[in-house]
């Protein structure tokens, strides 16, 4: 395929992407309609991830704590290891970590299910009862998206930073008191916001791309497949994108705009 033909479909799938968007934040106003799938995804997506997102926080915590600990104990700075995981979790790992698992869970599954109901025609049935397939299957999904995973990530930094003590100080040779002390001290209002405004983001990119892709597949029981995987690829791809814009915009806080 020649250049011009990959960058005309690439502005042309962003600008569909675009019409979708702004589709589905038309479609929020009527929310109510659908409340009762709207809890149904927020159980779908928030509630039954919580087990993943349990013990992904497990094993991240625990390799952070020995790590961590082990670089710093060459320097003599195991001290520094409390504040160093929760910065660390808050501002980055937690919100990331959090929307990738959410999305080789919650997101490939409403592309699966909405592109099987496409490659059925059932999204062309609701149209012709007159039902908004944006509005019946797209929106509940996303606001469900945008309020869960920041819960998701609160959950995982919190089982982390357990975690990462309970490797650091019931295993390796640090003080409980020391790792909570610097966590405290060193964990500001300002990274809940980092961690708040990027799993927010990230649960509206996740779930918009995933039910885009969804609405996008034709041909078969192939697009089934094609659409899941095209989901967790572009959905990853612009988490990590959505990560550096938003590390790059959101303030750092005053402790770390300091000079000493």
């Amino acid at each position: 395929m020649s250049p011009i033909k990959v960058l005309t479909s690439l502005i042309t799938v962003l600008g569909d992407f675009s019409i979708f968007v702004y589709d589905t934040l038309l479609s929020v106003r009527f929310l109510w309609r659908r409340r009762g799938f709207f809890v149904r995804q927020c159980e779908f997506i928030g509630v039954d991830s919580v087990l993943i997102i349990v013990v992904a926080a497990l094993f991240m915590g625990a390799v952070l704590g020995y790590q961590l600990y082990t670089s710093l104990h060459r320097l003599g700075s195991e001290s520094l290891l409390g504040g160093t995981v929760g910065v660390a979790l808050f501002r980055e790992l937690a919100p990331v970590m959090t929307a990738i698992m959410v999305t080789g869970r919650a997101g490939a599954g409403m592309a699966a299910e909405i592109s099987s109901m496409n490659v059925s025609e059932q999204v062309d049935a609701l149209e012709v009862m007159a039902v908004d397939p944006i509005e019946y299957l797209v929106c509940p999904r996303v606001v469900a998206g945008f309020l869960m995973v920041p819960i998701l990530a609160l959950i995982f930094t919190s089982v982390a930073s357990v975690s990462a003590c309970f490797v650091a100080c019931g295993i390796l040779d640090l003080q409980y008191i020391i790792y909570w002390n610097h966590y405290l001290t060193v964990v500001d209002p300002i990274d809940l916001v980092h961690c708040l405004v990027k799993s927010a983001s990230f649960g509206l990119v996740l779930t918009w791309m995933g039910c885009f892709c969804g609405l996008r597949a034709y041909g078969g029981a192939s697009a089934v497949g094609q659409a899941t995987r095209t989901t967790v690829v572009a959905t990853c791809l612009s988490v990590l994108l959505s990560d550096y814009l938003l590390t790059a915009i959101l303030p750092l806080g005053l402790k770390q705009l300091k000079v000493t």
